[in-house]
């Protein structure tokens, strides 16, 4: 059995595509998603009917992740404290990413589990999830202090998950963990888009790790085409050093333009970070 695993696509069309593709010319039976199907790039809708096309093909299972919950929540009205405006880098790519999905689409990510056991036959049972089987957003990271009281929790012996973009394997309390990387924003990758094939060999699964070239400045090209450096000027920049390599995250660039922000300020609230912070923060990172 070859199960591809694929997680935090992110709009990002054509990795997913040269992924699927890989995944195909390696014998893929079935495929496992791991949630954050959107976001970030441009096109959100042909990443979506990428899915749609292969689940018409393939067997597939697909995860909630993070992202998903903010597009269920906006849409039920919980985000009625947080104005999403483009022009803003800490939602313009949010407000962009949402105006491009039906409520057929959002409506069919609430009806996603946000972990789910996997059985196969004699096979062992494995958990995947996007953050934890806990919480959508709860980091499995190895180096996390919480993390010996997080994996005891863990019910089966291997768990795969994703939210943290970046090709993981460890053990803790003789409990495995696992994480593809992120096929459209992967960090630590030199700018390749990543997956997993999982197999199934003598009682055990096994897993292989991808890193795989693509076409990174077609995909730049689409976030010009889309005017992204308008929608959200800070969150476009460092994506666009991210695809193309730089060992950085949104997430530092945010926590550095927070701080930056605070004392200058004394005050901060990260979703309405003033743009002259995120370039400052950028600046900062040589961005």
């Amino acid at each position: 059995m070859r199960i591809a695993v694929m997680a935090d696509i992110h709009s990002n069309h054509i990795a997913l595509e040269r992924c699927i593709d890989e995944a195909k010319s390696l014998g893929a039976e079935e495929y496992l998603f791991l949630g954050d199907y959107v976001g970030e790039l441009a096109y959100p809708e042909r990443t979506l009917e990428c899915l749609t096309k292969l689940k018409q093909d393939y067997p597939c299972t697909f995860i909630r992740g993070n992202k998903e919950n903010y597009w269920i929540d906006h849409k039920n009205g919980k985000h009625d404290d947080w104005i999403w405006q483009t022009g803003t880098s800490g939602s313009g790519m949010l407000q962009y990413s949402y105006t491009h999905l039906t409520e057929a689409q959002i409506k069919e990510f609430e009806n996603m589990p946000i972990s789910k056991t996997m059985q196969y036959d004699d096979m062992p049972p494995f958990v995947i999830c996007h953050g934890s089987p806990f919480k959508v957003n709860e980091s499995l990271r190895e180096d996390y202090d919480y993390i010996d009281a997080l994996t005891e929790r863990l019910e089966t012996e291997l768990t795969i998950c994703a939210h943290f973009h970046i090709q993981t394997k460890y053990v803790r309390n003789q409990k495995r963990v696992v994480n593809p990387g992120s096929v459209g924003n992967p960090l630590k990758s030199g700018g390749k888009a990543q997956f997993m094939m999982l197999l199934a060999s003598e009682g055990t699964w096994h897993t292989e790790f991808y890193s795989l070239a693509y076409d990174v400045e077609k995909t730049i090209q689409e976030m010009d085409e889309e005017n992204l450096s308008m929608q959200a000027p800070g969150w476009y920049r460092v994506v666009k050093a991210v695809l193309r390599g730089k060992d950085i995250s949104q997430f530092m660039v945010l926590s550095k333009a927070c701080e930056l922000c605070e004392i200058e300020e004394g005050k901060v609230d990260w979703r309405y970070v003033p743009e002259k912070y995120w370039d400052q923060a950028l600046e900062a990172f040589g961005i």
